[in-house]
C-alpha cells in the first residue's frame, strides 16, 4: 500500500472502518428519515410539499456546501473541516430532536445537510491525500461509495423499529449518537493529510471554470446527474406511494426501500468491473439503457389492474436503480479524468451537479405527483432519451485522460496572473 501522507498510520481496512459513516451521514440522514414521512407531516401538520420541501433543501445545501468546504480543506485542512462539520451536525440533530415547529425543524434539516457535505467531501479529500496511486485512490473510492448504498439497504428498516418504538424523533437522536462516536473516533485516529507545505494557490473559481468549461464535465456529469436523481426522485415519492396507494405496512415499505438499495450496491460494484472491459463510455451506454427500459416499464404499469401495479412498478424502479448505478460511477470517471491536477475542485463541482439535479427532479417529481408512479416515468424517460442524445453526439470528442505536462504548466501560469488580479 502506497502512502503519500507520512501522518496516515492506519490500515486500508482500518481506514474504510473510520471514513465509512463520515460519507454515508448523508445518505444514513435520508434513508433513516424516508419510512417515516407521512408521519413526521401529520405530527407537524404541513403539507406533503413541506415535508418535500425538507428534502430538496438538504440536497441543495449538500452540493452548496461542498463547493464551501473543498477550497476550505485544501487551505485549512482535513481535520478542521471535519471537526466543524461534525460539530454541524450535532447542534442540526440537536433541533430536529427538540423541536415541533415547521420553520425550526426545517433550519435543522439545512444544518445537517452542511455538516453532511463536509464529512463527505473531507473523506473523499484525505482518500486523494493518503493514497498516491490512482488505482488505490479509485478502489478506495468504490468502498466509500458502496457504503450508501449499504444505508439505503439497512437504515430505512432501523428507522421505522426506532419510530415504532421511540416516536418519530428518536431517528434524530441516533444521527446524533453516531455523529459523536464520528467526533470521538476521528479525535483519536483521524490524523491530518494535507500536505505540510502547499504550492502557491491559484484562485480557486479558475479552477472551478476550468471544469466547468470541459467537454467531459458537461457530457459526463449529466448521465450521472439524472442518475442520483433518479434514486432521489423515487425516495421522494416511494413511502407515498407504496404506504398509501398500495396500502404498504411501514416495515413492508422498508423492505422494498432496502431492495432498491441493494440493487444500487451489487449495480455499483459490477459497473466498476464492466468499465474495465468496456469502457467508460460503453459502460455509460449499458446504463442509460437499462434506465430506460425501467422507465417503460413504470409507465406501462399504469395501463395494469392495481393489484398487479405494485409488482411492475418496483421492478422497473429496480431496472432504473441498476442503470443509475452504472450511469453514476462511470459518468463520475469520465468527468473526473482530464482533472488529476485538481481532483478535489472538480469532485466539488461534480457534486454541486448532482446535488442540484436531485433538488429539481425531488421538487417537480412531488408537485406532479397524482398518487401513481407515471409522472416519475414520463420524467426520467424524457430525461433519459436526452442524456442519451448528448453522449452519442458528443462521444468523439471526450477526453479520457489527463492533459499533458505542458497544458497543465500554461494553465497554471495563467491561474497565477489571473490570482494577481483578483
Amino acid at each position: 500500500m502506497t502512502m503519500t501522507n507520512k501522518h496516515w498510520q492506519l490500515s486500508k481496512w482500518m481506514t474504510i472502518f473510520i471514513m465509512i459513516p463520515l460519507v454515508s451521514a448523508y445518505s444514513f440522514s435520508l434513508d433513516l428519515y424516508v419510512p417515516l414521512l407521512p408521519t413526521i407531516q401529520s405530527a407537524l401538520k404541513v403539507s406533503r410539499m413541506d415535508m418535500q420541501l425538507t428534502n430538496s433543501l438538504f440536497m441543495l445545501f449538500c452540493g452548496f456546501g461542498q463547493l464551501v468546504f473543498g477550497p476550505l480543506s485544501d487551505r485549512l485542512g482535513r481535520r478542521y473541516v471535519l471537526f466543524g462539520s461534525l460539530l454541524i451536525t450535532l447542534i442540526a440533530n440537536l433541533i430536529c430532536f427538540t423541536t415541533e415547529i415547521y420553520r425550526f425543524f426545517l433550519f435543522g434539516k439545512v444544518l445537517q445537510a452542511i455538516g453532511a457535505a463536509g464529512t463527505n467531501l473531507t473523506c473523499f479529500a484525505a482518500v486523494r491525500d493518503i493514497y498516491h496511486r490512482p488505482e488505490k485512490s479509485t478502489e478506495m473510492f468504490g468502498y466509500l461509495n458502496i457504503a450508501n448504498a449499504v444505508s439505503a439497504i439497512i437504515a430505512p428498516s432501523l428507522g421505522t423499529k426506532l419510530g415504532s418504538l421511540f416516536g418519530w424523533s428518536s431517528i434524530f437522536v441516533a444521527l446524533f449518537i453516531y455523529a459523536v462516536v464520528g467526533l470521538i473516533s476521528c479525535y483519536w485516529l483521524f490524523a491530518e493529510t494535507a500536505p505540510d507545505s502547499q504550492p502557491e494557490q491559484q484562485h480557486v473559481m479558475f479552477d472551478y471554470w476550468r471544469v466547468f468549461s470541459h467537454i467531459n464535465y458537461q457530457v459526463y456529469t449529466l448521465p450521472a446527474a439524472i442518475g442520483i436523481g433518479s434514486f432521489f426522485a423515487y425516495y421522494s415519492i416511494s413511502s407515498y406511494l407504496y404506504q398509501q396507494t398500495y396500502g404498504l405496512s411501514t416495515m413492508h415499505y422498508s423492505v422494498l426501500y432496502g431492495s432498491a438499495g441493494l440493487t444500487f450496491f451489487i449495480g455499483s460494484y459490477t459497473c466498476g468491473r464492466l468499465v474495465n472491459g468496456l469502457g467508460i463510455v460503453k459502460t455509460l451506454v449499458l446504463g442509460q439503457f437499462f434506465h430506460l427500459f425501467g422507465c417503460l416499464l413504470v409507465l406501462l404499469s399504469g395501463w395494469l389492474p392495481l393489484s398487479l401495479q405494485l409488482t411492475v412498478v418496483h421492478s422497473g424502479i429496480l431496472l432504473i436503480i441498476w442503470g443509475a448505478s452504472h450511469m453514476i460511477v462511470s459518468g463520475i470517471g469520465g468527468t473526473m479524468a482530464p482533472f488529476q491536477d485538481i481532483a478535489g475542485s472538480a469532485f466539488a463541482l461534480v457534486s454541486a451537479y448532482k446535488f442540484l439535479m436531485c433538488y429539481v427532479l425531488g421538487e417537480v417529481v412531488m408537485a406532479l405527483y397524482d398518487h401513481t408512479a407515471m409522472p416519475l416515468g414520463w420524467m426520467l424517460l424524457v430525461l433519459n432519451l436526452c442524456s442519451l442524445c448528448v453522449v452519442y453526439g458528443f462521444r468523439h470528442r471526450l477526453v479520457l485522460i489527463t492533459p499533458n505536462k505542458q497544458v497543465t504548466v500554461a494553465l497554471t501560469e495563467m491561474a497565477k496572473s489571473i490570482n494577481n488580479t483578483v
